[in-house]
């Protein structure tokens, strides 16, 4: 599971994964099913299309990549691109939108699962800041494939449902679509348009959406969730954002485990929140908070044995 976080999530996710690689001995690739959420979902969609974690990390340090994992880098992000504009508050004093008839449907469909957030972030004037031809190198490489156990979280803007591309039952996509409207944060980003309906970016409706693994009967999941604080426990001036973000994980991850799936959640401690500031879309934050990210979570490799042996193969089932 790899969630929402801007630019320093993502570096915060390729510091934790190059970690689990090079310590643990574990090759996310490997993984059965791979969750992204907005940040997350550039994480996953690269491990998927068979970038090694540590060339991730490289990448976003400004350090020499393997020949291969480069090329496939070079193939799928932009490199020309440039920086995105920092986000404005001026933009949200633009008119908002009124509930659409689909929300008020849904709220009067299903009034307990209503959510306020959610609901807002439905209102929310139309983004200006249009990323489409960043994915166009990504799907230059995969066109209308998709990969193996990949599952991409966006949010419907009309309604706030959330919707898993991907998943049995989930609107066709191309891969790059998919891409961009888990990152699509709302009155920043354009909406994305797919088949005809746009989507905007599933940390709307969770900053990590661990339950969308709950019916998958996995043996262990990892949860890198950037926009969270390790056991909860931030101040300053985020704490607030992190320790809502943490607790919805915590439920998330219960779902999973009462479901009889081992968790194991990978959350910045205080070195790693400082390296990644307040600016999620400051992208030259990335080396340092690749040094804390894979420092911490280093350490928590030594301190957790069953973190450790994520790398050894699956104990065989006894004869009965």
């Amino acid at each position: 599971m790899l969630g929402a976080g801007g630019v320093v999530g993502q570096a915060y996710q390729a510091g934790v994964l190059a970690a689990l690689e090079r310590e643990a001995g574990w090759d996310p690739r490997r993984a059965d099913a791979v969750v992204g959420t907005s940040a997350g979902s550039v994480t996953g969609t690269a491990l998927r299309v068979g970038v090694p974690a540590t060339d991730l990390a490289a990448s976003l340090y400004g350090a020499p990549t393997s020949r291969r994992g480069g090329a496939l880098l070079r193939r799928i992000l932009p490199g020309d691109a440039g920086p995105l504009p920092a986000p404005s508050v001026l933009s949200l004093l633009r008119p908002w939108n009124l509930p659409s008839p689909a929300l008020v449907a849904r709220t009067l469909r299903r009034p307990l699962a209503f959510r306020p957030d959610v609901a807002a972030m439905t209102l929310l004037p139309r983004g200006r800041v249009d990323i489409s031809d960043r994915a166009a190198g990504l799907d230059r490489l995969i066109g209308e494939r998709w990969p193996e156990g990949l599952r991409l979280c966006a949010v419907r803007r009309t309604d706030g449902e959330r919707v898993v591309f991907g998943d049995p039952g989930a609107p066709p996509a191309r891969l790059a679509a998919a891409v961009l409207a888990s990152c699509a944060i709302p009155g920043y980003f354009c909406p994305v348009a797919v088949d005809g309906t746009e989507y905007v970016d599933g940390g709307v409706h969770s900053a990590t959406n661990a339950d969308v693994l709950t019916r998958a009967e996995l043996d262990v999941v990892v949860v890198v969730s950037s926009l969270s604080a390790a056991h909860g426990n931030a101040n300053g001036a985020d704490g607030l954002v992190r320790r809502a973000v943490h607790r919805r994980m915590r439920r998330e991850i219960t779902r999973l485990e009462e479901a009889g799936t081992a968790v194991i959640s990978l959350e910045p401690g205080a070195s790693s929140r400082r390296a990644m500031g307040l600016r999620a879309m400051a992208e030259d934050r990335s080396p340092a908070v690749i040094e804390a990210a894979y420092e911490e979570t280093r350490r928590r490799i030594v301190a957790t044995p069953f973190l450790a042996s994520l790398g050894e193969p699956l104990p065989a089932a006894s004869a009965g």
